[in-house]
């Protein structure tokens, strides 16, 4: 794919956003978000704080603060968007309500509520989804998380 070298400098960019998290979200995920269109950076996020947003929600939240219209743009993810209410409303959402045309994820969230779900679900309302995008590095620093959670399972389901 012609634009896989502009995706991974923005992963890039969403690993080093990860990396804030850490020490501060444990048991949850280290994951940084970077949304783009035309080769600007519209947002970016990562999650702060265990129960603080999810690191979509901090991108999206900056967006609509500064009047970013986000339709058409590609949300970079190091870790797939959640498709479950928790205690943060589920980010899958958040993308289909911002018009989000394409998102490029780094790793799947082994955790069975998610699991592939939410690429799923954004698949069946038409967004594309680019699939494990510097996927070594994006496993990595999710090691830990991946190790507590997993159960043996497979960490993508069919949609």
């Amino acid at each position: 794919m012609d634009d896989m070298p502009q995706y991974r400098k923005y992963m890039t960019q969403a690993l080093e956003l990860a990396h804030k998290g850490a020490g501060w979200v444990n048991p949850n995920p280290l994951v940084g978000t970077v949304v783009v269109r035309d080769g600007e950076i519209l947002a970016a996020g990562y999650h702060d704080r265990y129960r603080g947003p999810h690191a979509e929600r901090m991108a999206f939240n900056y967006a609509d603060e500064h009047g970013a219209d986000m339709h058409g743009a590609t949300v970079i993810d190091t870790l797939e968007p959640c498709c479950h209410v928790g205690s943060q409303p589920a980010c899958t959402d958040l993308i289909l309500s911002h018009g989000i045309t394409r998102v490029v994820v780094g790793s799947i969230d082994p955790n069975p509520i998610v699991a592939g779900k939410g690429l799923c679900i954004l698949e069946e309302n038409g967004v594309e989804v680019v699939y494990d995008v510097m996927r070594a590095e994006c496993d990595a620093i999710n090691r830990h998380f991946f190790h507590y959670i997993t159960t043996g399972m497979g960490v993508r389901t069919k949609c």
